[in-house]
């Protein structure tokens, strides 16, 4: 885990070098982990500059050691609190369901935490989606710290996937494909934005990546999936 606070000052950026965020009141922690989700973006683990952080922070390279000693530890600090903030608000909604709560109401919990938290953080799906797909040395550091902080979640649905297929409620269908459909289609709406975007000029198609359009979201893809697996009345 990051270090506390420290009292220490920062430097400010080099000639020519934007701080990604120098809101008043943001913590010299807080600009560094900003700074790194942009480069991480932008570059990858493999090709990310402590250096860099630094200058994208407004601090210099020492305060960035001091904190996170590797850009390793750093990116496994962003992936880790990125993913345990999601999975906390779906474990809070599995502790505490609604009277009228089924499973579309988890598969919505799901899409919704993640959606909203990408929405909010928009670097983080690119960030993960460039680890994934390179697999590097660095995939297993990944893997490790999402499945930490995922924790037991995934089980806890998967029980109430199975109670509820036994129950005639839903289909038996394959678990690996139902994950990986809402996890595609969630993935999707971040990372075909430049192309989506693309189109709407040449359609001249007019609509915001807002809340409007996020909310929208999480309900096309909940009815989708609760409705494809939903056992039909006979």
């Amino acid at each position: 885990m990051a270090k506390k606070a420290s009292s220490r000052k920062t430097t400010p950026a080099l000639p020519g070098k934007k701080p990604v965020d120098s809101h008043a009141g943001l913590t010299s922690e807080q600009r560094i982990l900003a700074a790194a989700r942009m480069e991480f973006c932008e570059r990858g683990l493999d090709g990310a500059r402590m250096q860099a952080i630094a200058d994208r922070a407004g601090v210099n390279k020492a305060l960035v050691h001091y904190y996170f000693r590797s850009k390793e530890k750093l990116f496994e600090v962003i992936v880790h609190d990125i993913v345990s903030a999601i999975w906390g608000k779906i474990h809070n909604d599995l502790d505490t369901p609604s009277p009228a709560a089924d499973f579309r109401s988890v598969i919505r919990s799901v899409v919704s935490e993640y959606i909203r938290t990408f929405a909010a953080q928009p670097e983080i799906p690119m960030i993960l989606m460039r680890q994934l797909i390179n697999r590097d040395e660095n995939f297993n550091l990944v893997a490790q710290s999402v499945l930490k902080a995922i924790g037991e979640g995934p089980n806890r649905i998967f029980s109430l996937f199975q109670k509820e297929a036994a129950a005639g409620r839903i289909k038996k269908v394959d678990a690996i494909q139902l994950i990986m459909s809402i996890m595609g289609m969630i993935m999707i709406t971040f990372i075909s934005r430049p192309i989506v975007e693309v189109l709407q000029k040449k359609a001249g198609i007019s609509f915001a990546y807002d809340n409007r359009f996020y909310s929208a979201r999480i309900d096309f893809i909940t009815d989708l999936v609760f409705d494809g697996i939903k056992e039909r009345s006979k």
